[in-house]
């Protein structure tokens, strides 16, 4: 393998730390990764969940890097957009996996573009691979790795949590909840579902997410192209608006830059025939739906382009070796790439931590059915002897003022689980004056605790170690679910 001594640096000038934040390599792919990561980034932002004034700081940093990504895919941007969602998922109750997976890809932005721009600053002291570029491949490649690796751990995640007694439960599914959602959507009404139409959604479900992640593990590309977004827009159109452009993000990095240059040829010669087959496929979709989708006006863009980018990958066949034009590219360097293997393999422990009873949010579960909690563990290969401790807090005695003043609240509080977190928010909502005392009483990590008044000032706080380390460092970072009702089975945990 040829090394290059030198690299021309002309484009980097003045101070390193300036070259390292705003410098970034010209390749393709990673501009394709950048624009989805902003499309993403915007969508995600546009949810709900993020309209909360917790959310505010990280918010503000989280747009300012996808601006600066806009320009350019530069560390400073990834920087920024890492920071715009760890400040959600530490100090804001952040529940989303998706919110991971972002500052998952904006990290590895971080590091290795920042890598690149520093390697690029000492083309005399350092021997790097380069490839037909010019660029430093190393680092590059390694950027490149995470998201691909990333992406892949994501959708086998999902397919082992649904690996559960529940998900394969007609009575309790989130496969035939997902099933009514979709009729819904378009005003159909389904005959009542059989079990056996209910078993065999629920195993396709599973099959199409690990299938995806072991198709991009064997090379079926573009296959596994096509598969994932077909998949995902029943799903962005019903219950996950955002999580498609999430992981369009990891998908993009799979695209080489000769897969690139043939989808541009297509749509510069048959631009018009796609945008009229993606509008009357998305007409007819509006039409069946009979109005905007959620009466969001940014609902009809993100469905035309899901219908768009299907029709795209169908008809543009970027892997056909004698449509694509080769770009000649050397073998990058081995380090960036082992630090990418690092990463991604402590996302998938952090995925793994369900089992272990340490979290569940974020860690790709979503509407998977799982339980992990003592009583209703129902994993059918993962054993609950896993689980190093069961952190979901349970209130027996609960009254507003005198028991039975409140009823619905104090039914609200006993029926569901609880943590640390969520008691604060509670605290936060439902103190006033003429609501007190709050008495609540219960059993935390195997001990009871009785308070006789949540909303007092000097409360001495029972679940000061609800932490995975046995302390409480982030008192609003959230590890387990909301709304989880301490009887089992449930229909469909989200």
């Amino acid at each position: 393998m040829k090394e290059r001594e030198s690299l021309d640096v002309s484009e980097f000038r003045g101070d390193r730390l300036w070259v390292v934040a705003t410098a970034a390599p010209k390749h393709p792919t990673l501009r394709l990764v950048a624009y989805a990561y902003v499309f993403a980034g915007l969508c995600h932002l546009w949810l709900a969940d993020a309209w909360q004034i917790e959310w505010l700081p990280g918010n503000i940093a989280f747009l300012a890097g996808l601006m600066i990504l806009v320009w350019r895919p530069a560390a400073a941007g990834w920087a920024l957009c890492m920071l715009g969602k760890c400040l959600p998922l530490l100090f804001g109750r952040d529940h989303l996996t998706q919110s991971v997976i972002l500052m998952v890809f904006a990290g590895g932005g971080t590091y290795f573009i920042g890598l690149h721009a520093y390697l690029s600053t000492w083309p005399g002291r350092l021997k790097v691979y380069a490839n037909s570029y010019g660029e430093i491949s190393g680092p590059l490649w390694g950027f490149f790795d995470l998201l691909r690796l990333t992406t892949i751990a994501t959708y086998g995640l999902a397919a082992l949590h649904k690996l559960n007694r529940d998900f394969f439960d007609p009575a309790y599914t989130c496969a035939v909840y997902g099933l009514d959602k979709v009729a819904d959507y378009y005003g159909a009404i389904l005959p009542p579902i059989s079990d056996e139409l209910s078993l065999a959604t629920a195993t396709t479900i599973v099959a199409v997410e690990a299938g995806i992640a072991l198709g991009y593990l064997l090379g079926y590309r573009r296959l596994i192209l096509i598969t994932s977004v077909a998949f995902h827009i029943p799903l962005t159109l019903t219950m996950a608006p955002a999580f498609a452009f999430v992981m369009l993000v990891g998908h993009a990095a799979f695209l080489r830059p000769a897969d690139i240059d043939v989808f541009w040829r297509f749509l510069r010669r048959r631009w018009a025939i796609l945008i009229g087959a993606a509008t009357a496929v998305w007409a007819l979709s509006t039409y069946l739906h009979g109005g905007p989708p959620f009466s969001d006006w940014t609902m009809a863009p993100r469905e035309w382009l899901l219908w768009a980018l299907l029709i795209l990958t169908v008809s543009a066949r970027p892997w056909r070796p004698d449509r694509v034009r080769s770009h000649k590219s050397r073998t990058p360097a081995i380090a960036p790439r082992l630090v990418a293997w690092t990463l991604a393999g402590l996302f998938v422990l952090h995925g793994l931590t369900p089992y272990l009873g340490l979290r569940f949010q974020n860690t790709g579960a979503m509407v998977s059915n799982l339980r992990i909690d003592q009583g209703c563990w129902n994993h059918l290969f993962m054993p609950e002897s896993l689980r190093l401790r069961d952190d979901y807090i349970r209130v027996d005695t609960v009254y507003f003022g005198r028991p039975g003043r409140v009823e619905k609240y104090e039914n609200i509080v006993r029926d569901q689980l609880w943590n640390g977190p969520m008691v604060r928010q509670m605290r936060k909502n439902w103190c006033r004056e003429e609501m007190r005392p709050f008495y609540m009483a219960g059993t935390f990590r195997e001990r009871t605790f009785e308070i006789d008044d949540l909303c007092a000032e000097d409360l001495d706080w029972p679940f000061a170690d609800d932490g995975i380390f046995g302390v409480q460092i982030f008192e609003n970072h959230l590890r387990f679910q909301r709304n989880l009702a301490r009887e089992c089975p449930q229909t469909c945990i989200h």
